[in-house]
């Protein structure tokens, strides 16, 4: 077995140097080299060689493979809590911005507050599996009401067939009535005509009267069979047409009913949950009427992007509700600061829009100075704590060539100038080259 020869005086010297310079790199970069190193360092002022140092250097090596492993454990737990993080956001802001139906929003709120606290990994997948089953409900509800839906319009196609029938038998009716009043006048003519025919005939009185009487008593008999007849199909279509009647009137309290359930949802569908604001569904309609609008008459139109300052603070500090409630709030003095031929909603988060028709940028900017000055004295506190609560804007005005999303991104870089400038301020977009809000 062969053997490395021995370092020669130069290698060694070298070596040596290279403990020294590693010995000194070392000092205070982990906890578990610290002892090794002052072994290693006590042992070279004792006047000790490289060779004698093995023992010491091997013990450094196994402990910078054991910190190299921990290293990477714990970079992958870092990871993981990245990757944990993202998600919980995510889920987060899945949540926020989708609008569930109204007997899911108590599980939808709770599972929020879930989110935003402190997970560990046990909780964490409890969050994902009521996130997973939250999501599945609102699913198995959506296509529960999809049956209903369809159900109904299956009801209601059975039904107008029948009335169909019901119109149908009626119709006969009355064509076999109509049918029976030709052949009743067709035979009464002919009764006449054989009055008359048999009057000019008939050489004696007696006979005459009698003829006369057998014809007379004839038509009688089939004007009171006609009649009967006619009855019984009066009467038929009477329970007929109430009948048709209780079905349409059915028919309609359940047309009724969707209608108004339909409506519900829809108007549901377009409000902002939390604030009662429109949201952003209802915002996208709102933007692309008033742009239409815009364009046809040209007439002004601004748009404002609002933000809250530093409401993540809000939310760290005095919890989840304290933050529900300033999004209540300054959803409300936005709302209530505004003309009626204004628009607000709730864009998301912390976020609101507003559309002023008819409004040059200065007076935009002049009313947006006044709500912003409103909502910073307003005088905020929750639970006796008062809260310092300001708000930003970015303002834009579409001009010539605009789309509705150029008009939206110009007032969102205005938003990020007032954020870079201190927050608490209106600014109106400047072209400047300042990278997007983010």
């Amino acid at each position: 077995m062969s053997t490395l020869p021995p370092p020669n005086p130069d290698q060694e010297k070298l070596l040596y140097k290279l403990v020294i310079q590693f010995l000194i790199f070392c000092q205070g970069s982990h906890k578990l080299l610290e002892p090794h190193l002052l072994q290693i360092g006590k042992r070279l002022k004792s006047g000790a060689v490289l060779t004698e140092l093995a023992p010491e250097l091997q013990a450094i090596s196994k402990t910078l493979l054991h910190i190299s492993k921990q290293t990477d454990l714990d970079k992958k737990d870092k990871d993981a809590d990245q990757q944990n993080n993202y998600l919980l956001q995510r889920i987060d802001e899945l949540l926020a911005n989708s609008d569930v139906p109204l007997r899911f929003q108590q599980q939808k709120t709770v599972l929020r507050q879930r989110v935003k606290s402190n997970v560990d990994d046990q909780t964490f997948n409890k969050v994902i599996d009521s996130a997973m089953a939250l999501l599945v409900d609102i699913k198995d509800y959506a296509v529960s009401e999809q049956k209903d839906i369809g159900g109904f319009l299956t009801q209601l196609s059975t039904q107008l067939g029948e009335l169909e029938q019901h119109v149908e038998i009626v119709g006969q009716s009355s064509q076999r009535s109509f049918d029976q009043r030709q052949n009743l006048d067709l035979e009464i003519n002919q009764q006449l005509g054989d009055i008359k025919d048999n009057t000019h005939q008939a050489d004696e009185l007696t006979t005459l009267k009698t003829i006369t009487g057998d014809h007379l008593d004839r038509l009688m008999m089939q004007l009171m069979e006609h009649k009967q007849q006619e009855g019984e199909r009066q009467q038929q279509a009477q329970q007929q047409i109430a009948l048709m009647s209780e079905k349409l009137q059915a028919l309609e309290i359940e047309t009724e009913a969707l209608r108004t359930k339909l409506k519900i949802e829809h108007d549901r569908a377009l409000r902002d949950t939390l604030t009662g604001l429109p949201n952003r569904l209802a915002y996208k309609d709102r933007v692309e009427m008033e742009a239409n609008r815009w364009k046809r008459y040209q007439a002004p139109l601004s748009l404002l992007v609002w933000d809250i300052d530093y409401f993540k603070r809000i939310n760290d500090n005095y919890g989840h509700k304290a933050g529900d409630k300033t999004l209540n709030l300054v959803g409300q003095l936005l709302l209530n600061n505004c003309r009626s031929t204004d628009f607000v909603a709730r864009y998301g988060g912390e976020e609101f829009v507003m559309l002023m028709p008819n409004t040059q940028t200065c007076q935009t900017l002049a009313m947006a100075e006044k709500v912003r000055d409103l909502i910073e004295h307003c005088g905020f506190n929750y639970n006796g704590d008062k809260i310092d609560l300001t708000i930003s804007c970015g303002i834009s005005e579409f001009t010539s060539g605009d789309q509705h999303d150029d008009v939206f991104v110009r007032a969102d870089r205005a938003l990020y100038q007032a954020k870079q400038a201190g927050r608490n301020r209106c600014v109106v977009y400047q072209n400047e080259s300042i990278p997007p809000a983010v």
